[in-house]
């Protein structure tokens, strides 16, 4: 865990609540146990209970005797924000394709779940393809992504591309015209996976990006989560002022930059 005031079973349950609020337990199937989850985040069995406390206090989890612990379902998702300009989002992630290198961790299909469908505005249970990518920078790993794709379009992407290009790029080499996306960006606490892999303590700050992309039909096609390192990571935004009725307003001149440190 990273250092902090905070106490050690305050910070877990910070983590677990994270996990939770983004869909990272499934509310049908018992949580893992207490020894489980303790083992996972490197903290006592004591200490992750009093964990689970605070989290079934607020409601968010439910304990059934002889069954385990369960997820309650009502994470509330995040309202789209404005449009970017999908050109220049391309030809920055072309550029970032040729000086990072990327590896992937994991491919596959699965049905969507209630947070996925959502986002892809898919009845839930439609097969979705998902890859999970560490993007590196000379040598350096900066950003974890989770990338969610409909099926009918994941089936034609090859496990090599996702290996070498940005799934924007791909999309153009299928034919796929993008027009527009909706991104928010946020803070989040980095959980034990992805710490592991990101090369930073459990519990450390970590930017994080949601990004749905649109087709010219207005259809999603993806999904993006990305966990960004801050220190090797930024992002930019270069701002203009407006006369506005009462007074004036810094409103974005252009695309935002994001570069890797």
């Amino acid at each position: 865990m990273s250092d902090s005031p905070l106490p050690l079973y305050h910070k877990v349950y910070l983590l677990l609540k994270q996990r939770l609020l983004a869909g990272g337990f499934a509310v049908d199937t018992a949580m893992p146990g207490e020894n489980a989850l303790a083992a996972e985040y490197g903290v006592s069995r004591l200490t992750m209970r009093r964990s689970l406390d605070m989290l079934e206090s607020e409601g968010l989890v439910k304990r059934r005797q002889g069954r385990g612990t369960f997820a309650l379902s009502h994470a509330q998702l995040s309202a789209p924000q404005n449009s970017s300009d999908i050109d220049v989002l391309m030809a920055h992630l072309a550029r970032m394709g040729m000086h990072t290198q990327v590896r992937l961790l994991e491919l596959d299909t699965a049905p969507a779940t209630p947070q996925v469908a959502a986002r892809l505005e898919l009845e839930v249970g439609t097969l979705v393809q998902r890859s999970v990518r560490v993007r590196s920078h000379q040598g350096q790993p900066f950003s974890h992504l989770t990338t969610f794709v409909p099926n009918d379009i994941g089936q034609h992407i090859r496990r090599k591309d996702l290996g070498s290009k940005p799934l924007l790029a791909i999309f153009q080499d299928l034919g796929l015209r993008v027009a527009r996306a909706e991104q928010s960006i946020s803070a989040v606490l980095a959980e034990p996976g992805v710490a592991e892999l990101l090369e930073v303590p459990v519990g450390s700050a970590l930017l994080s990006l949601h990004r749905v992309v649109r087709d010219e039909s207005g259809r999603p096609v993806e999904w993006l989560h990305a966990r960004y390192r801050p220190d090797r990571y930024e992002y930019r935004m270069n701002m203009q002022a407006h006369d506005m009725p009462g007074q004036p307003t810094w409103l974005p001149a252009a695309m935002p930059a994001l570069a890797s440190a």
